[in-house]
């Protein structure tokens, strides 16, 4: 698993945290997010169940193709807003910015 910026999951201040996402895929090609994990300090495994995608939307920044992904998690026992993105071209997922 990658490297994270190093955040506690009480501070959740950096953005940009590299992420393992399990999502289901439908036949028309939709991603539906289901949950995700990324390492703490001390090689800690946090798993993260999302309880519902908000929006969906893409993105494009200086030829960079992103799905980004409004949702809603609970995490350390409060519920967080959180935008989540795709990478298109290397298919990697971040969390770009908690919201909430």
């Amino acid at each position: 698993m990658e490297e994270n910026t190093g955040a506690e999951t009480g501070a959740f201040q950096p953005v940009n945290i590299p992420v393992q996402m399990f999502c289901a895929v439908d036949r028309t090609g939709v991603i539906t997010s289901l949950q995700f994990r990324f390492e703490l300090s001390g090689h800690r495994v946090e798993l993260i169940k999302i309880e519902r995608t908000l929006s969906r939307d893409e993105k494009n920044y200086v030829g960079i193709r992103e799905r980004q992904y409004i949702c809603s998690a609970v995490m350390e026992g409060a519920r967080r807003l959180l935008e989540l993105r795709l990478d298109v071209e290397s298919q990697r997922w971040r969390i770009f910015q908690f919201l909430s």
